[in-house]
């Protein structure tokens, strides 16, 4: 609305700005602009209020759904994932967890064999 009426007050100071001078183009519509500043800093001052007030809920409730949406994201986080009853395995990444192996925290893969010692 406050836009509207910002709009219609700069085609009304236009155009008296033609009518009664002498000025055109550019010009004109640079004085137009300048005047209809002026009056509408005064006589649009409530209803560029409520435009401000309209604008700030909008960016309220905006900035509201990104915080819910960040502490979902951080809950979603801190979820654990437990195993399946059933299957014996968990959710975790496939590349992470091997298959088929069983793992020996402590114990030698082929490839970390010790040498046998040659001393003696």
């Amino acid at each position: 609305m406050y836009t509207g009426l910002r709009i219609a007050l700069l085609l009304v100071v236009w155009l008296l700005v033609q009518a009664v001078t002498p000025l055109r183009g550019l010009m004109a519509v640079a004085l137009a602009l300048v005047i209809s500043g002026i009056i509408s800093f005064v006589l649009l001052d409530r209803t560029r209020d409520q435009a401000s007030r309209g604008l700030a809920g909008i960016f309220r409730r905006i900035d509201d759904r990104i915080e819910r949406s960040r502490t979902a994201e951080d809950f979603d986080d801190d979820v654990v994932v437990t195993p399946a009853a059933n299957s014996g395995q968990s959710d975790a990444d496939p590349e992470q967890e091997p298959k088929g192996e069983e793992q020996d925290p402590g114990g030698l893969e082929d490839r970390d064999e010790r040498r046998p010692d040659r001393t003696g």
